[in-house]
């Protein structure tokens, strides 16, 4: 396996494969989920065997990758040299998590490998941006002024918000290959020929090769702007891990917790990227944020939060396929049955707590935006929004974000296809678990 000890976090494994092998139909342990249409999605057959090999030797590899978070310290230190890991909670929050993948995740071999290198890498950013705020304590005083989050529930035009927003040349984004290699952070006069830039091109077409569905449902590109999921996962305390695996364990401990330290974390990681490379203000998306609306806004007091909005009936049956993919290539295990009734609660719960937080806190901080208003007149959407902030909707930046327009048609990777069913659900029971959204927001959906 590849690792070049400073491999950024993502969801993808590292695998020598063979480029003559194309992907198959895929192996799967499930009985009933797979009758009628439902289609699991694809693994290359490389991936199925060793899987297989894995399972026949038997616990899906446990005894050999170990998911073990003092080896993961030890390693991470090892590759690195470094051993200052700051004040930030560490071995709390990393033995919940390893713990919940080797109890409840049941990972496949190659699940294995993912978490423990995905982990390993995490652990080594640390470090390594450890050592930067170290040497550099100037970096703690870096302003992140008034700050931009796009969020609500997957699937409902926040990514093309953000890119269509990232045209502007005074706003501040995250680049998929910046998520991928935060330290050394990156600098202007080198920010077009950093060869991590290779390196996470390298890392996105394996992914590509091991989930082949996955870019149909989210395209990552390397030099475009992407969740900040990653600065989130290197908080160690985010739900953004039970996107990969079932971690009940993990889950239980994640509602417990104060989410405004991992968020203040989060900031520093921003000050850190943002440090060699200022502008006016970030842009940033993802949509776990709504989980953590309060501790956004008590670590962010001058953030604007925009949510998008669409009708969850046309959502749920393409957030489960987008997360059906990343968990199939982690565990032969996955149901998608389940998968889908687990995350029609929390989506709709996170729904019902935003509409508890802006009733206590006002609605003076979000910004509302449409999915089909983002579709239909994606300029005029994005000119309402620097309305709302009072900031100029420049010439340049309008002409950049038309220009991106005409070169990115949508599903030009193809369509990414689900339906309800497929997932243990219908649209009465959507309908109903999101009655009061649906309610709330009806002019939006």
């Amino acid at each position: 396996m590849e690792h070049d000890g400073r491999g950024g976090p993502l969801i993808g494994p590292e695998l020598a494969a063979p480029p003559s092998l194309k992907s198959t139909k895929a192996h799967s342990l499930m009985t009933s989920s797979d009758a009628g249409h439902y289609r699991r999605p694809r693994t290359p057959a490389p991936i199925r065997a060793l899987n297989w090999l894995g399972r026949s030797v038997g616990r899906d590899g446990a005894a050999w990758i170990k998911i073990d978070p003092q080896q993961l310290i030890q390693q991470a230190e090892k590759t690195t040299g470094l051993r200052d890991w700051g004040k930030e909670p560490l071995m709390e929050p990393l033995s919940v998590l390893c713990a919940s993948l080797n109890n409840e995740a049941r990972p496949n071999v190659v699940g294995r490998m993912v978490m423990r290198q995905f982990l390993g890498r995490i652990l080594e950013y640390r470090l390594l941006m450890q050592r930067d705020f170290a040497q550099h304590p100037e970096i703690l005083d870096v302003e992140i002024r008034r700050p931009v989050f796009i969020t609500g529930l997957p699937r409902t035009g926040s990514t093309l918000l953000q890119r269509l927003m990232a045209r502007d040349p005074d706003v501040r984004w995250l680049a998929t290959w910046e998520m991928m290699f935060p330290s050394p952070p990156p600098d202007d006069a080198t920010v077009a020929t950093d060869p991590r830039i290779k390196l996470a091109d390298r890392r996105l077409k394996m992914l590509n090769w091991a989930a082949p569905d996955f870019v149909m449902a989210h395209e990552l590109a390397v030099g475009e702007p992407e969740e900040c999921i990653s600065l989130l996962q290197s908080t160690l305390v985010s739900n953004a891990y039970e996107l990969m695996n079932e971690l009940a364990g993990y889950r239980a401990w994640f509602k417990e917790q104060d989410l405004a330290d991992p968020y203040r974390y989060y900031k520093r990681q921003l000050q850190l990227l943002a440090w060699k490379r200022p502008r006016d203000h970030w842009v940033l998306k993802c949509p776990v944020h709504l989980f953590a609306l309060d501790a956004i806004l008590e670590v962010f007091p001058d953030a604007t939060i925009i949510q998008t909005h669409r009708d969850p009936v046309t959502v749920m049956p393409s957030v489960c396929s987008l997360f059906s993919v990343v968990q199939t290539l982690l565990s032969d295990y996955a149901d998608p049955r389940v998968l889908g009734k687990e995350w029609l609660d929390r989506w709709a719960q996170a729904c019902d707590d935003a509409i508890d937080l802006r009733a206590r806190v006002g609605d003076e901080r979000f910004i509302d935006i449409a999915y089909k208003e983002t579709v239909r007149n994606p300029i005029a959407t994005v000119r309402s929004i620097y309305e709302r902030r009072d900031e100029p909707f420049t010439p340049a930046a309008e002409a950049a974000m038309q220009g991106w327009m005409q070169q990115n048609p949508q599903h030009k990777h193809g369509k990414h296809v689900y339906r309800l069913e497929d997932y243990g659900l219908n649209e009465s029971m959507v309908r109903q678990r999101f009655g009061r959204y649906r309610e709330h927001f009806a002019a939006y959906i």
